[in-house]
């Protein structure tokens, strides 16, 4: 008997994420939700935070920039911190060759710019894909999530269609970017900052981990740490330590506490390295 093949057709449900300074005591993000549900019923939606603290665009900026990698190659990742709402700032997708990113043009996507090879980016001007009637002041529900969803079934139905549908080219070096600070090498170590705080009150640095070998000490607003320490139950309670945490960063903690009440240190706030 001539053999058989067996073709098997393995559908991927579309993923998107979203990012917001919402909350979640209003039904801003829900009514996202149904919005794009409408349009593409057959979509995964992710919430990575909707607690970015309001109009903290540096906030979104970091966490959108730790995290869109953890997710399968071709995820929309909708961003909406958007304290320019209804202004004259562009509402955008970007593809770069793994990810799509949609948003207000006002430096969200920073580090996503700097870690990614961009492909194409466009100024989302195809009202077609947009809601009938656009609000001033909700443009995730009118203008973002319909175009995530939008896209979300061209990639399903039609894959050959390029994001170029949805509005007109722009220059990848015109998109706006925040100016993030580095950290500063020094005679003994590096000298950066608190770039995020959270919900533990644990101290994320913007000095990477992988600068740091070995024993260090280190001082932030007058008080001293130490470290590294490879966990967090390998501290003394009580003390402000450092570690090499999930994010890729030197973060500061105080074991069963909370460093940010300890050290009343808040986003901004120097901190110095020391290598032994």
């Amino acid at each position: 008997m001539p053999s058989q093949e067996c073709h098997v057709i393995i559908f991927v449900m579309p993923i998107i994420t979203l990012t917001t300074d919402f909350g979640n005591d209003d039904p801003f993000d829900g009514v996202m939700k149904g919005v794009i549900l409408n349009i593409c019923s057959d979509v995964e939606i992710v919430d990575l935070t909707h607690n970015v603290s309001p109009q903290d665009i540096y906030q979104a900026n970091f966490l959108l920039g730790a995290c869109y990698h953890y997710f399968p190659q071709g995820t929309i990742h909708v961003c909406v911190v958007d304290p320019g709402v209804g202004s004259l700032r562009k509402p955008v997708l970007i593809q770069t060759k793994k990810y799509f990113f949609i948003g207000p043009d006002n430096g969200l996507f920073t580090s996503v710019l700097e870690k990614e090879e961009i492909v194409n980016v466009v100024e989302l001007t195809e009202k077609k894909y947009w809601l009938p009637t656009v609000s001033q002041t909700f443009h995730g529900r009118d203008i973002f999530a319909p175009v995530s969803a939008h896209l979300a079934r061209c990639t399903v139905e039609t894959p050959h269609r390029g994001v170029s549908n949805f509005g007109k080219p722009i220059n990848e070096r015109d998109l706006v970017k925040l100016k993030l600070n580095k950290p500063i090498k020094t005679e003994s170590g590096y000298k950066g900052v608190i770039q995020y705080i959270d919900h533990f009150g644990n101290l994320i640095s913007n000095i990477s981990g992988d600068l740091i070998n070995g024993k260090i000490k280190g001082k932030i607003k007058e008080l001293d740490f130490d470290g590294l320490v490879s966990s967090f139950a390998d501290a003394k309670e009580g003390k402000l330590t450092a570690i090499k945490g999930s994010s890729g960063y030197i973060e500061l903690f105080v074991y069963k506490g909370n460093a940010q009440v300890f050290a009343s240190v808040k986003v901004g706030d120097e901190v110095e390295i020391a290598l032994i």
